[in-house]
């Protein structure tokens, strides 16, 4: 039946407080295309009919459903009104990644009587485009930016309206090998705008650049020759990282007794600090022992 034409009155008549908030704004939502803001909590496949262009016959699809549940109500958004358009369209793999993401969206569709509706982020992610983009993205603006879906090397998060792609170099001025061990879907960091091309509708950000560079200050706090306790957390080229302090890592060499096959990512080690390089902002030091 039209959402027009229900009796909302009998139809929410026994409803509770939250169920009735719940609702109120759902019809909101419809009615005016408000945003509304849910956390997914997962995908469904759901079997939809339409009509085929060419034979003009109905025929059914199966589409994959990124599912929102705030209460009690079932919201379906179609992953063909997930994304902002076809350049911004990610695989539909990314959708089983995003459960526990909070996104914006916008009520297309209300089935009052089998309690579930229909959503569009795609609308929802205009309408906050428009709202950033009133006020030039000066570079350094700070913004929040929600995580979407996480992978071991990147991840995908929305700003301003944007769904962006961050890679590690953009996250952290530390080595994290797998980035789905610290950072979680529906979790939000502030970022700072580095770029936006107009043109393109393209927005860069940065997350480790809204805060202040761990390495402002770290030759008085690990002085020349001073030993520390640090953890392994990665390898490159032959070079061991080893932290610090939070986002702060020393780039170590073996002493040449050692082996790398015995040292592992995750072990603890004592370094000793050799050598500051302040125009790439790096800490060089020596894996002197396992503690």
């Amino acid at each position: 039946m039209e959402f027009e034409k229900l009796d909302l009155t009998e139809l929410d008549k026994n409803l509770s407080e939250e169920q009735q908030k719940e609702w109120n704004s759902i019809y909101a939502s419809y009615r005016s295309a408000s945003v509304l803001t849910g956390r997914i909590v997962g995908m469904d496949t759901t079997v939809i009919t339409l009509k085929n262009k060419e034979t003009g016959e109905p025929e059914q699809e199966e589409i994959n459903c990124l599912v929102i549940i705030g209460y009690r109500v079932k919201v379906l958004v179609p992953e063909q009104e997930i994304w902002f358009d076809e350049k911004t369209r990610r695989p539909s793999h990314v959708l089983r990644s995003m459960a526990g993401a909070v996104i914006d969206y916008v009520i297309t569709g209300i089935d009052r009587e089998g309690e579930c509706c229909t959503a569009s982020r795609r609308m929802a992610l205009a309408i906050r485009r428009r709202s950033f983009l009133r006020l030039t993205p000066e570079v350094g603006r700070k913004l929040p930016a929600k995580i979407l879906a996480v992978g071991r090397t990147h991840l995908l998060c929305t700003a301003g309206g944007f769904d962006i792609t961050l890679s590690q170099r953009d996250l952290s001025y530390g080595m994290i090998p797998d980035l789905r061990e610290r950072y979680r879907p529906g979790e939000t960091y502030t970022s700072v705008i580095k770029d936006y091309d107009k043109e393109q509708e393209q927005l860069r950000i940065s997350v480790k650049e809204a805060e202040p560079h761990p390495f402002e200050g770290a030759d008085i706090r690990h002085p020349l020759r001073s030993r520390r306790a640090s953890v392994i957390t990665g390898k490159y080229k032959g070079g061991v990282f080893c932290k610090l302090e939070e986002n702060l890592d020393c780039l170590c060499t073996y002493s040449p007794n050692q082996y790398d096959e015995d040292f592992h990512i995750g072990d603890q080690v004592i370094v000793a600090i050799s050598k500051f390089s302040y125009t790439k902002k790096l800490i060089y030091g020596k894996i002197v022992a396992k503690w």
